[in-house]
C-alpha cells in the first residue's frame, strides 16, 4: 500500500512541462495583438503610412491619366497607402494618398503608385488585424 501511494505521489511532481510553455508562448504572442488591435488611434497626418478599411471605390486625383478606369479604381481591405496631403491642408477635407501596392493587379483594382482621393471612414492607421489573420490563415489551410 505504502509502495502505490509512493508511486501516485512521483507521478503527480513529474507533470508534462509542455502544456505551460505551450501556454506562455500562446500569452506572448496574442497579448501584445489585442492590445494594438484595441489600442486608440492617432490623426492621419502627411507621410503616413494607412490602410484600406474595406472595399472602397477611390476617385484619382488626375482623371486622365487612367481612362480606362473611368476616374475611379477599387481600393480592397488592408490596402496600403501613403498620405500626401492631409485633410487639415485640403479645402475638401479629404486624404490625397498614393498607393502603395495591392495584392490584386487586375482591374478595378487600384494601380500601384497611383494618386487617389480618400474620405476618412475609408483609412486607418492600423490594418484590420483579425482580417489579415483570418486571410493567412485561410491561404495555409486552403486545399489549393
Amino acid at each position: 500500500m505504502a509502495q502505490k501511494e509512493a508511486v501516485e505521489n512521483e507521478s503527480e511532481t513529474k507533470r508534462n512541462p509542455l502544456i505551460p510553455v505551450g501556454l506562455t508562448v500562446l500569452a506572448i504572442l496574442v497579448v501584445p495583438l489585442c492590445i494594438y488591435s484595441f489600442g486608440p488611434e492617432g490623426p492621419i497626418k502627411k507621410n503616413h503610412v494607412v490602410f484600406s478599411t474595406g472595399q472602397h471605390r477611390a476617385h484619382f486625383a488626375d482623371q486622365s491619366q487612367y481612362e480606362d478606369y473611368r476616374g475611379y479604381c477599387i481600393l480592397q481591405a488592408r490596402d496600403q497607402l501613403l498620405v500626401l496631403e492631409s485633410a487639415e491642408a485640403r479645402s475638401d477635407k479629404t486624404y490625397l494618398a498614393q498607393t502603395l501596392g495591392t495584392r490584386k493587379q487586375e482591374f478595378p483594382a487600384c494601380p500601384s503608385r497611383a494618386h487617389v482621393i480618400l474620405h476618412e471612414h475609408q483609412i486607418t492607421l492600423r490594418p484590420d488585424t483579425w482580417g489579415g489573420l483570418q486571410d493567412t490563415l485561410g491561404r495555409f489551410l486552403s486545399s489549393e
